[in-house]
């Protein structure tokens, strides 16, 4: 990628000298005076994007600011042009850009979004595919409706790259699977395909904002009500409701699970509960300012965890439709993020954040072995599954 200030426009640049303001101790390479990363700033997030995909710090945290101009043209293109809209994602070597798909007319349509967005005109490429989002979409939540009269656990998402809805069948079960749609006369549509899997999503089951809970993983600091408030922690909602932290017990208020989620919360009578996270075993923290929705994620973003078994983990999001099969009557909302190098989610990992910087994203949910992939709810389900407030403030 060719690399230069001015084509990216002037509030990206603004964003990077803000960001550069704030983290002056650091040199270029994400180093403090010592010359060793500073593992307490969000700027190792840029560190550890730099050391994946070969660019500077500088040019990370350029590209950081893309993906989140990028998630709000997702989230446009999606409510305003659905039947033609085939999907958007991010693929960062060996150049970066933006990929837009659309049924027709695609250079046409994106014009007037990119006078709105012009940082992105110099990354975007645009597609032509068969099938818009919406049908995709649409066909997923039939072919899963008629699926579960058949018995038999499955997973799914939806494949924007390739324009396809993927059915996930464990090796072991495909001719079963196969077997069992004729013998109810069903038939996929051309726009689903069935992906034989070593195994289907588990949950990775076993709290904090990134603290160890007595089984899982913290998420997020919540609140409840205006005037009088109660503050806890979420974790998943397939861990059990019998949670500790030290040694102390954090009462169960609610949870949700089924649908679009996997979450519960605690209070935490005796501490002090603040918007801030656990992000390295160190026991470093950062602070929560800002949460970004499933609507504004986006197919290739670069996203980062916490979890007390593997804890920081970063990889990028390849699928926002998936549906896995532990959930109950699952809606295609959570997030699948893969990694070609790191064991992203390991059992004791659930309910742990994901995070990029100071932005929230969501919580951990699940894993898929054998591979790296791992499942996450999208933090805005915390709020309407719960009735509660991500807190963003102290």
């Amino acid at each position: 990628m060719r690399s230069s200030w001015m084509k990216f426009g002037l509030p990206v640049l603004l964003a990077v000298l803000l960001v550069g303001s704030v983290f002056g101790g650091m040199n270029t390479q994400g180093n403090n005076s010592s010359g060793t990363p500073d593992k307490k700033d969000p700027i190792y997030d840029a560190q550890a994007y730099a050391s994946d995909t070969g660019v500077n710090i500088n040019e990370a945290l350029l590209r950081f600011q893309l993906q989140n101009i990028a998630g709000e043209l997702d989230a446009e293109l999606t409510a305003k042009e659905a039947k033609t809209f085939a999907g958007l994602w991010i693929e960062h070597t060996p150049e970066f850009r933006v990929v837009v798909q659309f049924t027709r007319n695609g250079e046409e349509t994106i014009k007037p979004y990119l006078k709105r967005y012009p940082e992105l005109a110099s990354v975007v490429e645009v597609r032509t595919a068969r099938t818009s989002l919406a049908d995709l979409q649409r066909a997923q939540a039939s072919v899963l409706s008629s699926v579960r009269a058949l018995g038999m656990p499955v997973d799914s998402g939806i494949n924007v790259r390739e324009n396809r809805v993927e059915l996930y069948v464990a090796k072991a079960g495909v001719n079963q699977f196969k077997d069992a749609l004729q013998r109810k006369g069903l038939s996929l549509p051309d726009s689903v395909m069935v992906v034989p899997v070593e195994k289907l999503a588990e949950p990775a089951a076993s709290i904090y904002g990134g603290l160890p809970l007595s089984t899982c993983t913290s998420g997020f600091s919540v609140k409840k009500g205006w005037i009088f408030t109660t503050k806890g922690i979420t974790t998943a909602a397939h861990c059990p409701n019998s949670q500790s932290y030290s040694g102390n017990d954090l009462p169960f208020q609610s949870e949700r699970i089924g649908g679009s989620y996997d979450i519960q919360w605690h209070t935490a009578p005796g501490y002090t509960v603040t918007n801030k996270i656990q992000w390295w075993s160190d026991g470093s923290t950062r602070d929560i300012t800002a949460k970004k929705s499933r609507n504004n994620q986006v197919i290739g973003e670069y996203v980062c965890k916490y979890g007390m078994t593997t804890h920081y983990t970063c990889g990028t999001i390849v699928d926002k439709n998936f549906a896995p099969n532990y959930i109950e009557d699952p809606s295609p909302t959570f997030i699948r993020v893969s990694s070609t190098t790191t064991d992203l989610v390991e059992p004791g990992d659930s309910g742990g954040p994901w995070f990029l910087l100071n932005t929230a994203y969501g919580t951990t949910s699940g894993h898929i072995e054998p591979g790296n992939d791992a499942i996450y709810m999208a933090v805005n389900y915390i709020e309407s599954g719960l009735g509660v407030s991500v807190m963003t403030s102290p």
